[in-house]
């Protein structure tokens, strides 16, 4: 038989190792000594051990390790199991791997100082009941025009139906396939579940939710910010090797003093990943 300290050598693996392997039940000792405490080992339990670690080695918790040498396992229970083993060490690698590539991007914007603020996170968007209206435009300049007509008409027909207006209110884009006006521009406000109002050109819509949004956070006017956030969105969509849908929203978080100290998150849709 073998002391406590020969295994381990032998395993290549610490005492204390060998002492929780016991205190969980997964390897006792053949023998303790009931003076001194010392565990000794026979060669069983090195046979033992040596599936346990190969088992650690493939990533399988040890409570399943345990139930797999407790029990009777088949083949294909075993196979099972280390084909789950190695989905998840693909999606590890997977995740490294797009972590890697958010690295570099934020390494590349901060070598261009126009962009070296706009922080760039991917979160998902949850569904929202809204009264939208929407212009289609011939050019981005003519954004700020359509929005200044849309939303006092939401207004309007939000307190015709005696509902309040909750914030933050958003503002949606989308690419049209008319080259005359190639931007559709929408403007919506949130409204309660169940609540449904039709009127002067204003519906009600349930804009569903969005698995993957790259979004950033900016302080300021329209027309200092906004184009270079969407601008610093695309650039991190293209270094990091998303696909982006066309879709971008601005959610006004904080617009009710001067527009200089306006507080928007925007928005761009991510494809869903493959």
């Amino acid at each position: 038989m073998y002391r406590i300290g020969t295994v381990a050598r032998l395993a290549q693996v610490s005492v204390r190792t060998l002492r929780h392997y016991d205190d969980v039940g997964l390897l006792t000792p053949t023998k303790v000594d009931p003076d001194t405490g010392y565990r000794w080992y026979g060669p069983e339990q090195l046979a033992r051990l040596h599936r346990i670690l190969a088992l650690r080695d493939l990533g399988v918790p040890l409570g399943e390790i345990a139930e797999l040498l407790g029990n009777d396992v088949t083949v294909e229970q075993l196979r099972g199991i280390l084909l789950l083993r190695r989905a998840e060490a693909h999606d590890r690698i997977a995740g490294e791997a797009e972590r890697l590539a958010r690295v570099e991007a934020r390494l590349q914007q901060l070598e261009d100082t126009n962009m070296d603020d706009y922080e760039v996170i991917v979160k998902a968007l949850e569904p929202i009941r809204v009264v939208t209206a929407s212009y289609e435009v011939a050019e981005v300049s003519a954004i700020g025009d359509a929005l200044g007509v849309l939303y006092p008409r939401l207004h309007a027909a939000l307190a015709r139906s005696n509902v309040e207006f909750r914030e933050p209110s958003y503002a949606l884009y989308e690419d049209t396939d008319d080259e005359r006006t190639p931007f559709r521009v929408t403007a919506a406000l949130p409204v309660p579940e169940g609540i449904t109002i039709t009127d002067d050109g204003v519906e009600t819509v349930d804009l569903a939710a969005v698995a993957r949004a790259a979004t950033t956070v900016v302080r300021g006017s329209p027309e200092t910010c906004y184009q270079e956030g969407f601008q610093a969105l695309q650039d991190w969509a293209e270094r990091t090797g998303e696909q982006t849908l066309g879709l971008e929203r601005e959610v006004y978080l904080d617009c009710d003093g001067p527009r200089e100290t306006w507080v928007t998150e925007l928005q761009t849709i991510l494809a869903p990943k493959a």
